[in-house]
């Protein structure tokens, strides 16, 4: 009888543990469960477009299909790589996050950090949903058994600092934390001369407070978000790389749907997107302002310091042109 029960205890652990790796599936009263990972942190401009997006889809099917969400890639660890592995193996449904954490997979991907590629937030929205682009970004995805739902914008990545910073040279010997991507690393080592540091992204605060970094980059809602103004007081706008947000659903995810199941998701995620782009365009001064009231310092560029940084890392183009291809480049300056 003992060995029984811990045979029936072994079944009960993995019924438990493929349910947990499942992704997709129907539950017993044959609802629908989307597991949904993004990078960002709970209440995060990632994290609200995402739930605008598990609101349309409870709307749109008539609460049939239930997004699940999960900040700071939860169902890998924390891990950015890991994520993109479980997508391809269906084991996350749907993952949002930089494209550039999708280069490891890919080096095209690294093209959406080249620096200055557009002047404007509307210029990059543009290109990011013309259909060109996105024939051929998905092709990519593709790929790598996934298929792309869209790519919305996620903000400048500024420069927040213990110091005022005017000139690429005001960076030189400079402590940065960088995302853990060549082209950042590259960026800020061979162009600017600084001292980029790859670390996880739950360490940065309190490498800021402790001084182990002299600053870091991210979008500005992303600094809000974190509290980074608790320990930076220098926010510079540079506006050198424009981040976006790619949503990308597992092929596995999507051989289990219907056809009009697919529709609603890909609906759902077009009507989401554009929730984003449009909070960030309406919220963006709205944060810098409260911001401001919290003794943060921010800094535009003159025309002429724009121009000395976008001149400083003009070479990063034909370096990267051996990396993400002649023609990638192309189709980014050429939109």
């Amino acid at each position: 009888m003992i060995r029984i029960k811990r045979i029936l205890a072994s079944l009960l652990v993995c019924v438990m543990v493929v349910g947990i790796l499942a992704g997709c599936g129907s539950t017993s009263d044959d609802k629908i469960i989307i597991r949904m990972s993004h990078t960002q942190q709970p209440e995060s401009i990632s994290d609200l477009t995402a739930k605008e997006f598990a609101k349309y889809v409870d709307e749109e099917s008539n609460g049939r299909i239930q997004v699940e969400i999960y900040q700071n890639c939860g169902l890998s660890g924390s891990d950015l790589t890991k994520a993109i592995e479980l997508v391809q193996a269906g084991n996350i449904d749907i993952h949002a996050c930089a494209p550039a954490n999708i280069a490891n997979y890919d080096s095209r991907f690294y093209a959406f950090w080249l620096p200055f590629l557009f002047d404007t937030t509307d210029d990059l929205i543009e290109f990011v949903n013309d259909k060109e682009v996105k024939k051929e970004v998905n092709s990519w995805c593709n790929d790598l058994e996934m298929s792309m739902l869209g790519i919305n914008n996620a903000g400048s990545r500024q420069i927040s600092s213990n110091k005022e910073i005017h000139s690429p040279e005001d960076l030189k010997g400079m402590n940065i934390r960088v995302p853990g991507a060549n082209i950042f690393i590259d960026l800020y080592k061979n162009y600017f001369h600084a001292n980029p540091t790859a670390m996880d992204f739950s360490e940065v605060y309190t490498s800021l407070q402790q001084g182990a970094i002299d600053g870091q980059e991210n979008p500005i809602a992303v600094f809000d978000s974190s509290k980074f103004s608790e320990v930076q007081k220098n926010v510079l706008l540079w506006d050198g790389v424009r981040d976006t947000n790619i949503w990308v659903i597992s092929n596995k995810t999507l051989a289990k749907l219907s056809d009009e199941d697919a529709e609603i998701i890909q609906r759902c995620a077009d009507k989401a997107l554009e929730w984003g782009n449009a909070y960030l365009a309406e919220n963006e001064a709205s944060i810098i302002e409260k911001l401001e009231t919290e003794g943060v310092q921010f800094t535009e560029l003159t025309d002429e310091e724009r121009a000395e940084f976008k001149e400083a890392c003009a070479g990063m183009y034909d370096e990267y042109a051996d990396i993400v291809g002649q023609d990638v480049i192309d189709l980014f300056q050429g939109k």
